[in-house]
């Protein structure tokens, strides 16, 4: 006999609209991984004299198996199932600017200019024919596309200025939060009980999750994320799910 300590690598694949494997993702460092089986009791009572209140007949039913795990690994697949998102590769081509008009707000607001990554060369903005100057007319955050009037600048109180600039390309990822109505994934463990040294591997074909949690994009800490839910009995299967410990 042995206790059940485990380290383990869990792997999860986010099916798409038609329960197809999309590929898995992992391994995926889980500080939480939990199954729990329940059932519920059934009982016709007695409404007897001598008997009242006392089981006639118990009858135990199985219900929905739930799962839940957390984690803190954080690839774009998983902060989009935790958005209940979808991810696609974002690729946004360089491109410039010529004149474009921009209110500048008053009270040393921002404007947006309309596109990340602004370089500092080439840049010009304009009050109508008149070159304004950089840090003392104006700012601007070049990551963020963002400028504003300067408090000692010539468009202080806000004004409509023309910029001329040009923009880096972006590569990346971008996902569309709160697009999807559900989320199902197929879950696997392949693990190692450290007790006695044996193979592990628990699989869960189907599972129908959501997030239990919200997402702190500030947090002082590592961010993490869970998702829980109920497993599905796939088609054909016998079993919602199995484990399996390897000699």
């Amino acid at each position: 006999m042995s206790g059940l300590l485990l380290s383990g690598d869990i792997y999860l694949d986010l099916l798409d609209a038609s329960n197809k494997s999309t590929g898995l993702i992992g391994p995926i460092n889980t500080t939480k991984f939990t199954i729990k089986s329940e059932a519920e009791t059934k009982s016709r009572t007695s409404k007897k004299k001598a008997s009242y209140g006392q089981s006639l007949d118990t009858v135990t039913l199985p219900k929905p198996v739930a799962v839940d795990f957390e984690f803190d690994d954080q690839p774009s697949e998983l902060i989009a199932a935790l958005l209940m998102g979808e991810s696609s590769a974002l690729n946004t081509g360089a491109g410039s600017l010529t004149d474009k008009a921009i209110t500048l707000p008053a009270n040393n607001l921002w404007a947006d200019i309309g596109f990340n990554n602004i370089e500092a060369t080439g840049l010009v903005v304009k009050d109508g024919a008149t070159p304004l100057v950089l840090g003392t007319d104006f700012e601007v955050n070049y990551a963020a596309g963002l400028i504003r009037a300067l408090p000692s600048g010539a468009v202080a109180a806000g004004k409509a200025v023309t910029i001329t600039a040009t923009y880096l390309a972006v590569s990346g990822t971008r996902i569309k939060g709160g697009v999807r109505s559900q989320l199902k994934a197929r879950i696997k463990l392949d693990g190692t009980n450290l007790t006695n040294g044996k193979s592990v591997k628990l699989n869960i074909p189907q599972a129908s999750l959501s997030p239990t949690s919200e997402i702190d994009f500030m947090a002082s800490e590592f961010v993490s994320g869970a998702l829980g839910g109920t497993i599905d009995l796939v088609s054909g299967a016998t079993e919602p799910f199995t484990y399996d410990e390897i000699d």
